[in-house]
């Protein structure tokens, strides 16, 4: 059996094309170490849900699955407990993996739609460069080298130790 053969896409539309997706291992590896910082601290603080790639959410006119994405708990309020529905919205913040082959044209050209949707923060993890970058909806960035940050959840491991709390969206406010 070849590589290629084995790979199953996923599949998303992006500018009204269709595109197929597929993630390497260590793609997998690094989405799911992110669920398992993010999962247990959005629980623990009743923030809302943690969802993995596989989750179609609305981006625009769009589809995408993003690698990891956040949604708060008021956003969910009105939608069924086992939450067995389609996501018609985009996400409070959305992660995406950059792969070896992706090119910085096309992860900026997410990065906008997500914002463009309401995305609150985008968070680019690049493990090619160990670089990640947050930027929110208001268009500041966070960058940092190593371990991964991002302001959309406060304090939480990995994220942005100093998020301007004047600034934080309240949606996405640490309960006290």
């Amino acid at each position: 059996m070849l590589q290629e053969d084995m790979v199953i896409p996923a599949v998303e539309t992006i500018e009204g094309e269709v595109e197929e997706t597929a993630s390497t291992l260590g793609h997998g590896l690094i989405a799911s170490r992110l669920q398992q910082a993010l999962g247990p601290f959005v629980e623990k603080h009743d923030l809302g849900h943690v969802f993995s790639a596989q989750t179609f959410f609305r981006i625009g006119t769009e589809t995408r699955d993003t690698d990891l994405a956040y949604v708060a708990k008021e956003r969910l309020a009105n939608l069924p407990p086992d939450l067995d529905v389609d996501a018609d919205f985009a996400p409070d913040l959305a992660v995406e993996i950059a792969a070896r082959t992706d090119a910085l044209a096309n992860i900026s050209r997410k990065v906008s739609a997500y914002l463009d949707a309401s995305v609150q923060a985008v968070w680019v993890v690049n493990p090619w460069c160990a670089r990640s970058t947050c930027t929110d909806r208001t268009g500041r960035s966070w960058r940092s080298r190593g371990r991964a940050r991002s302001p959309a959840i406060p304090s939480c491991p990995g994220s942005a130790s100093r998020y301007p709390r004047s600034s934080r969206p309240s949606s996405l406010s640490r309960p006290t």
